[in-house]
């Protein structure tokens, strides 16, 4: 005999079962109102204590309901767990989901380096003027180093247009700006009209603003360097002005003199009392009252 059937009999046997509670357990798996289903269980259990006291016999019979009582509980309550368990799972889902779709998108707006291959957002990177490339910034930095470097890579380009320090200016370092600025002075300078420092362990690039009457200051090491035979600066014209020296043997033959003035030292015709002689393209002055022709 099932234990439901033996409970029902002693039930039905006992001069109290009017008194006891008849609950179909089933509907309490069919039943959306837990609430409900606790409370009627908890009465349940309280009519069974009531009668367990007044008949003994009943208290086997009736521990058993108490048993199914609290498997049906149990049950419940499991019910209830696997329900909150579903619900967050899909929570859970659809967060993943959500997130998924943000990483994409912002996958999506990141700008490959060009450089390092890696990837940045836009605010970390910077689009070269091609429309096509990127660099981050430490790339950017290191490709305007090693145009400092290197003179073939100036200036610096991406699918052969300029790279312009005016618009990176403010993404780079500002004593790589002014190193690179120095650079560029001597790079959009001539390589036939550039003088260097002629000190060995020097060797650094003299600017224009550092040339006068031939003679180049360098701002490193404060050495003087003739900028026609690029060694060190002598008195005098330069021997290896071929020019110079051309103008001389002429001078020579044609009886001009150098002007007295250390100054300026150049190549003069004198003429006395008549004005009316040719210039030979040269700049005219008064010294001392006497007009001379100074050739250029």
């Amino acid at each position: 005999m099932s234990t439901r059937a033996l409970v029902d009999e002693r039930i039905l046997s006992s001069p109290y079962h009017s008194l006891i509670p008849r609950t179909n357990m089933n509907s309490f798996y069919k039943s959306e109102n837990v609430g409900l289903t606790g409370l009627i269980i908890r009465l349940q259990r309280e009519d069974i204590g009531e009668v367990a006291r007044d008949d003994e016999a009943l208290s086997f019979a009736l521990e058993l309901q108490l048993q199914e009582l609290s498997i049906v509980e149990t049950d419940i309550a499991d019910h209830q767990f696997a329900i909150k368990w579903l619900w967050q799972l899909d929570c859970d889902y659809k967060l993943a989901l959500d997130l998924s779709n943000l990483h994409h998108e912002a996958d999506a707006a990141l700008l490959t380096c060009t450089g390092c291959d890696s990837r940045f957002t836009r605010h970390q990177s910077f689009k070269a003027p091609c429309d096509r490339h990127s660099f981050c910034f430490e790339c950017l930095a290191n490709f305007f180093e090693y145009t400092i470097g290197d003179e073939s890579l100036y200036p610096p380009k991406c699918c052969d247009i300029e790279i312009s320090l005016d618009n990176v200016r403010k993404l780079l370092d500002d004593k790589l700006v002014a190193r690179y600025e120095k650079k560029k002075i001597e790079y959009d300078t001539e390589p036939t009209k550039r003088t260097y420092c002629h000190g060995l362990k020097c060797n650094t690039f003299i600017p224009e603003s550092s040339i006068e009457n031939d003679v180049a200051t360098c701002s490193d090491c404060g050495k003087r360097t003739c900028t026609i035979c690029k060694e060190k600066a002598h008195r005098g014209d330069c021997p290896k002005d071929e020019d110079t020296q051309s103008l001389l043997d002429m001078a020579e033959k044609e009886g001009w003199q150098r002007c007295y003035n250390t100054k300026c030292h150049r190549v003069v015709a004198l003429t006395i009392g008549c004005v009316d002689v040719a210039r030979n393209s040269a700049i005219s002055v008064v010294l001392d009252g006497r007009l001379v022709f100074v050739l250029t």
